[in-house]
Order: structure tokens, then C-alpha cells, then sequence
């Protein structure tokens, strides 16, 4: 309770006191939650004549007014609804038989009233993405493990992959996010299948379309939950894959994320990155790639990459990749690529 407000009330309870009524006594709430019911409880007699609550919301219009109902022999309750608790605070004053009992319609007391721990957590998320809830995102990317020579046959080893993406930003936590996208893996390696060829040759492998659904679930501030499922048309049919990553941290700043991908008859991939956004619009990423695809009777490759973005404007962002990739010691190629992602 403030001064004035502790002043007010203490005049208020010796002038009933001085014309022989019994006191009424109000505690008024320190603060409360925006959107939650407030309940304005006071200490009186039976006796007492009416008592009537005056709320606003701070300095707008006229007061309305509640009255207070008996909860027991000595207290009585009125319950402000969350709908009208809002902020920056309610102001309000209580009296009993018109007359002021607690503050006065000339000085009223005023409730703080605080934003949810969740309300909070949206303006924050909200201000670090300058309020654009929707992205599109589009990607691609050429990843070469080098041609091996064999009995005087050249095997190249060397897929692409094209990516693209809406996602919007619902802020329902623990879900965070919603996507959709689509991907394009194709690619040539290593057959050793007869009905292919009678001795190791180059086939073609991975799928021309893939359509994928994906869900962002953050249950605590900074730590990420991605899941994704993935409907694909390959070499043999219709096939299903998904993808789950776990990431602390933010995704265009500085974050830890580990994630692991599977694509039926394409393979699997297992992947750490570590990213940082020390450099202000000029986000980085290096990642740790295990993989055998663009098939999985291929044998396990690694792929080292970094990944550098330059933000243009708050809304366009433009990214490259570099890196190598490798299925043994005596044979690696360049893997490279790059994305753009536009906020609105």
C-alpha cells in the first residue's frame, strides 16, 4: 500500500470509529497478474452497511462499481474479473453506505498489474524477431565425396539437395512453431546391386519429391524441441522419413543443437553444430555431419561445413556453405551451398 493510500485509510477508519461504527478493515493486494481474477477482501462486522467496490483501469473513465459479498461472519469479497484486469494497474476505492471506507474517488489506490511469465516470454520472442511471425525459407546444396577409380571405371559419389519451407511463429507455449516444406535429394553413387550392373558402377539415387510436416515445441525459454515427418517418392516407391533435432540456444544467434535424420532407402544422418551471432547481423555456424546418403547401402561418410549469413535489412537474409566431404581417407570433395530466408 503507498502513502497516500495508508493516510486515506487510517482517516477513513477513525471518522466511522468517531461516529460510533465498527471499522472496516481492507489489505489491499500488492500487485497482480494481468488477466487473472482480482479479489478485494475487507474485514467487517455484519452490521456494516453496504460495501461497494469503485474499479478502473488506471486514469480511464468513469468507475464501475461491485459489491462485496459476505464470504463468513467477519469478511466480505468482490472479485474484479480477469478480463478487466489489465495493465499498467486498476485503481479503485471501497465505501460503505457512500461513505469512503479505503481511499477516495479523488485518491484512488492503485494495483499494479504484471504481465504473465508467458505474456513476457511472447514480448520477448516477439521484439527479438521484430514481430515477424512468418518465414520462408529456401535452401540448396551440392556435397561431392570425390570419383574413385576402379578396375579402370570412374564411380563418382555426389547428390544435391533443395529444400523449401513456410513456417509461422504460433507462440502457444510449448509450441512454438509450425512448419511445412518440401525436398529434393538426387543424386549418383556406388551400385553393387546385379540387377543394376554386373560389377560396381555409378546409379542414380535419393527422390525427386518429398513433402514434410514439422512441429517446434519450447517448453522452457532457450530450449528448442523439433520434430519433423517425411512423406517422399523414391527410386522404389513411396516411402516415409522424419527428422528431430534438440537445440539450447537461438537458431539465428548462438545455440548448441544435435539432430538426427532418417529417409527410408536414402539413408541417415547424424549431425552437431555449434553456432554463434557474436557479429552482429553476421550469424556462423559449424557443423559435424555422419551420413551414408544419398543411399543407405552406401558406407558411412563425414562432412565437415560452415555456414555464414549476412542479414539484409530486418527481413531478407542471405546465407553461403562451405565445406568437404569424405567416405575414406584417400577420397574427399567440396560440399557447398547456400539460402535465403525472408521474415514477414
Amino acid at each position: 500500500m503507498n502513502t497516500r493510500s495508508l493516510i486515506l485509510a487510517a482517516f477513513a477508519v477513525l471518522g466511522m470509529r468517531t461516529a460510533g461504527a465498527a471499522p472496516v478493515r481492507h489489505v489491499p493486494p500488492a500487485d497482480v497478474i494481468a488477466g487473472s481474477n482480482l479479489e478485494l477482501v475487507a474485514e467487517a462486522p455484519p452490521a456494516t452497511p453496504k460495501l461497494v467496490a469503485h474499479f478502473r483501469n488506471i486514469g480511464m473513465g468513469p468507475f464501475a462499481t461491485l459489491e462485496l459479498v459476505r464470504r463468513d461472519d467477519a469478511h466480505w469479497v468482490a472479485v474484479v474479473p480477469g478480463a478487466q484486469v489489465i495493465a499498467p494497474g486498476i485503481e479503485y476505492y471501497i465505501d460503505a453506505g457512500d461513505t469512503p471506507v479505503f481511499a477516495t474517488p479523488q485518491w484512488p489506490h492503485t494495483i499494479p498489474v504484471n504481465a504473465s511469465e508467458s505474456a513476457e516470454r511472447r514480448m520477448r520472442d516477439l521484439g527479438r524477431i521484430a514481430n515477424h511471425r512468418s518465414r520462408i525459407h529456401t535452401s540448396g546444396e551440392w556435397v561431392d565425396y570425390g570419383t574413385r577409380t576402379i578396375s579402370g571405371q570412374k564411380l563418382i559419389d555426389r547428390y544435391y539437395r533443395l529444400d523449401a519451407d513456410f513456417s509461422y511463429r504460433l507462440l502457444a507455449y510449448p509450441l512454438e512453431e509450425l512448419r511445412v516444406g518440401f525436398t529434393r535429394l538426387l543424386g549418383d553413387t556406388e551400385s553393387t546391386d546385379p540387377m543394376v550392373c554386373s560389377q560396381p558402377c555409378t546409379a542414380q539415387a535419393g527422390y525427386r519429391v518429398g513433402g514434410w510436416f514439422e512441429l517446434g515445441l519450447a517448453p522452457i525459454e532457450g530450449v528448442r524441441l523439433d520434430g519433423r515427418i517425411l512423406v517422399m517418392a523414391t527410386q522404389t516407391g513411396f516411402k516415409v522419413g522424419g527428422r528431430i533435432e534438440g537445440r539450447l540456444g537461438v537458431l539465428d544467434a548462438s545455440h548448441v543443437a544435435i539432430g538426427f535424420e532418417s529417409m527410408a532407402d536414402v539413408g541417415v544422418n547424424g549431425y552437431f553444430r555449434l553456432g554463434w551471432g557474436t557479429v552482429p547481423g553476421l550469424p556462423m555456424a559449424a557443423t559435424v555431419e555422419i551420413t551414408n546418403m544419398p543411399d543407405n547401402d552406401r558406407p558411412t561418410g563425414v562432412r565437415l561445413y560452415y555456414d555464414i549469413a549476412r542479414a539484409i535489412g530486418h527481413d531478407v537474409r542471405i546465407g553461403l556453405r562451405v565445406g568437404y566431404a569424405a567416405r575414406n581417407q584417400a577420397v574427399a570433395g567440396f560440399t557447398g551451398g547456400a539460402n535465403a530466408t525472408v521474415d514477414f
